[in-house]
């Protein structure tokens, strides 16, 4: 059975559900589900999946057996000593633990495999990502890692994966999980650890070995509101979504990030919420064939927050308007609850109004766009700074490689790709091939200089030098001076590596008159990968050392007021022969020129 375009998105709900409960006392309790699914139910939200526990041999795809038999004791024996972090404080032992944890588990589970068999395009687990559940040990109200579960079964289908994390609290568990697998992007926007639990999700975890880049974190300062929250959002996300071409959306909606939430302090509205989950279901349409599987994560406000979250993230994925006001049945039947917990009055809007304030504390904005700058810089080839979605017109986007025995025939080109030609895998460092397709040919428009390698009407090689791409942060001073200009890209498809024919590239690019008398910048940093065959850090630094040096570019020490981006970079510049040799000089040692 195939998901028909106008079926709606189920929810991942039943008895299983409201047993995973820590207490009448804990922060995590299953009271969101009354108040949640009423208001799901009046949205329109009628296909239910009921979970089941997950088997062992399925939780122990990411977790450690031992682990999953220490959950099983205190499923049957709560006064056992404290182990793996269970135990009194944030999770504690409950009778029938391991099954209610391994239902949560199941749910989503049953929701990948519910996707992959094309059953449902999207799906909601409304009591699902439970984010912070490690390999061996409980952590932050999670016992077992659904979400991680669900990614491990969309990677044993083949299938890459982006992840993004959306609740107040870093998603550590996840990046924990694929820290060395560059088939998972992770992105996790959340308050900074410096401020809150779990004290990780630094600019600087990027991600282990080959994966290195692919794990991308925004910690965000207390008091952050809707306008610089967005503006990290979708200055990143839309973009790695190119960046990694993914085959599934799994996201974690976690509405602990609410001004009203009482563990957490960041200041976001319910329009934020919105605004994040219809650009991820046009993300998923977009690059994954609808493919999504969406979660409710953390959230402690149940009353007033919670519920309408739910119904924000439910009704992007059935392509519906939320309507103005709440129902005024679902108030009167829970007001009394949510005023004897404090979370009244019930709110009568699903979108915030005044209430909650766009705008962050002042200081609060530039801190975060530092930040934002800092994990841009990492994350973002220099192909992809400043860029839109933009259609390529009149060009197939990607096809098969041809046989690396094939002639190959270098060549430039002025303002406009060539007609008719592919674009080989791994000439750039953006997954998706149309866009790469329109973010080359953008800068060609703008005044961009590509040399190409062509084999058998394929584009197996790309060089690509042209004004510095808008620039997203406090930039390197190089790239302030007149009659500079960037080597935005260098690039070859695999099987044409290890033979030269980058040098060959380059080489025909700077032998350009135009560039005669310019400086050439060019910089390699995490972002500068092949989303598909990646090597590791040292390797891809190394070799981008030895191509610069072999083609005249002269090292250069980071320049005071430049962004360093996380995992170290390479900056290099190489000056034309009709170039002044003062300003061949670091600008860190002379004034920026007037121009």
């Amino acid at each position: 059975m195939v998901a028909s375009p106008r079926q709606l998105p189920s929810v991942v709900y039943g008895p299983w559900s409201t047993r995973y409960d820590f207490g009448g006392w804990h922060p995590l309790t299953p009271r969101r589900f009354g108040p949640g699914l009423e208001l799901l139910r009046a949205l329109g939200a009628d296909r239910e999946l009921p979970p089941e526990p997950a088997t062992d041999d399925e939780l122990e795809r990411v977790h450690a057996p031992e682990y999953v038999r220490i959950v099983r004791r205190f499923s049957v024996d709560t006064g056992s000593p404290p182990a793996a972090g269970i135990g009194p404080g944030d999770d504690p032992p409950f009778a029938g633990m391991h099954e209610a944890a391994a239902a949560v588990a199941g749910g989503s589970l049953a929701a990948m495999e519910a996707i992959l068999a094309g059953r449902e395009a999207h799906a909601f687990h409304p009591g699902g990502g439970l984010h912070h559940a490690m390999p061996a040990r409980a952590s932050g109200f999670c016992v077992y890692n659904d979400v991680a579960l669900a990614i491990a079964r969309a990677r044993a289908a083949g299938l890459r994966v982006l992840y993004v994390d959306l609740d107040v609290h870093h998603g550590d568990g996840v990046q924990a999980i694929f820290w060395d697998d560059p088939g998972v992007l992770t992105v996790s926007l959340h308050e900074s650890g410096r401020h809150l639990f779990p004290g990780t999700g630094f600019v600087e975890e990027i991600g282990g070995a080959v994966a290195a880049g692919t794990k991308v974190n925004v910690p965000l300062e207390p008091g952050t509101a809707d306008r610089d929250w967005l503006a990290a959002f979708e200055r990143l996300v839309p973009v790695l979504a190119a960046v990694h071409a993914p085959d599934v959306l799994v996201t974690q909606h976690g509405s602990d990030s609410h001004a009203w939430d009482p563990l957490a302090n960041l200041a976001l509205s319910t329009r934020a919420m919105e605004r994040a989950a219809r650009r991820l279901d046009t993300l998923s349409h977009r690059y994954a064939a609808g493919r999504w599987l969406a979660t409710g994560g953390g959230g402690y406000d149940a009353y007033r927050v919670v519920s309408r979250a739910w119904g924000l993230v439910w009704s992007a994925q059935a392509h519906r308007s939320v309507p103005e006001r709440t129902p005024l049945a679902w108030r009167t039947r829970w007001a009394d609850e949510a005023r004897r917990y404090g979370q009244a009055p019930l709110p009568p809007h699903y979108l915030d109004g005044e209430e909650v304030a766009e705008t962050s504390p002042p200081g609060v904005a530039g801190r975060d766009a530092a930040t934002l700058a800092q994990a841009l810089r990492a994350s973002v080839p220099a192909l992809l700074r400043g860029w839109e979605a933009e259609a390529a017109r009149g060009i197939p986007a990607e096809g098969p490689l041809p046989s690396a025995d094939l002639p190959v025939t270098i060549g430039r080109v002025g303002d406009a790709l060539p007609a008719g030609l592919r674009l080989g895998r791994g000439v750039t460092p953006v997954g998706d091939a149309a866009d790469a397709i329109g973010a080359v040919s953008v800068a060609l428009r703008e005044g961009g200089r590509a040399t190409l390698a062509i084999a058998d009407g394929v584009i197996v090689g790309l060089v690509l030098i042209g004004r510095p791409r808008q620039l997203v942060d406090p930039a390197d001073p190089w790239l302030l001076r007149p009659r500079v200009e960037e080597l935005v890209t260098v690039g070859v498809a695999a099987p044409w590596r290890r033979h030269g024919l980058a040098a060959r590239l380059l080489r025909e690019a700077l032998d350009e008159p135009a560039l005669a008398d310019r400086l050439v910048v060019g910089m390699a940093t995490t972002a500068e990968r092949d989303p598909f065959e990646p090597a590791s850090l040292p390797e891809r630094l190394g070799a981008a050392r030895r191509l610069l040096a072999g083609a005249g570019f002269v090292e250069t020490a980071p320049q005071p007021g430049a962004v360093t981006p996380p995992g170290g970079a390479v900056t290099a510049v190489w000056s034309g022969p009709r170039v002044d040799p003062a300003d061949r000089e670091s600008p860190s040692r002379r004034p920026i020129p007037p121009g």
